[in-house]
């Protein structure tokens, strides 16, 4: 092999690395799993790093972001929710999170699937749930959700940095 072949491929191999590292950095995917019926209720997410910011305080008031990083976060149970006095049926939902205020977050469900994080369709939203603002026990890095086992259902938690952010749900009968 020529050193010209050699110096090419090394070159393209660099390339590929560099190219990769934001992705790396980015947290890759994440997976938050409970046990529902016959089946289990699942979050599917992006886990973006802080990175020396503080994005739910730099959530414009109104603004809905899609909890976590790149394809828009989803939500699949495979049972009947009740989320306060909000019915979620069973089914698969993009979730996103609403900022009302500087203290009032709501989990809002939309019906649309697949799409791109930066995608909410506003029109396909199927219900909204009130989120509890707390402070996370430590700080958490890279963003997660989580689904806490519960008496007759579970808790939905959004933690980062030293924010966090809940929602109890009961499996409906």
């Amino acid at each position: 092999m020529s050193f010209r072949k050699v110096l090419c491929l090394c070159a393209c191999l660099l390339t590929l690395v560099l190219l990769a590292i934001p992705a790396f950095a980015q947290g890759g995917r994440g997976k938050a799993e409970l046990k529902a019926g016959s089946g289990s209720i699942t979050v599917d997410y992006g886990r973006p790093a802080l990175q020396g910011r503080d994005p739910l305080s730099m959530q414009q008031e109104g603004s809905f972001w899609r909890m976590g990083s790149n394809a828009s976060t989803t939500f699949t149970t495979p049972v009947d929710l009740t989320f306060g006095t909000t019915k979620i049926a069973k089914g698969s939902y993009s979730i996103w999170l609403l900022k009302e205020s500087s203290d009032s977050y709501k989990l809002v469900f939309n019906s649309q699937t697949g799409q791109w994080g930066t995608q909410h369709d506003k029109s396909k939203d199927v219900a909204r749930a009130a989120m509890k603002k707390g402070t996370a026990p430590s700080p958490v890095d890279p963003f997660t959700l989580d689904l806490k086992e519960a008496s007759g259902g579970g808790t939905f938690v959004l933690s980062w940095g030293t924010a966090q952010l809940s929602t109890d749900f009961k499996f409906s009968q």
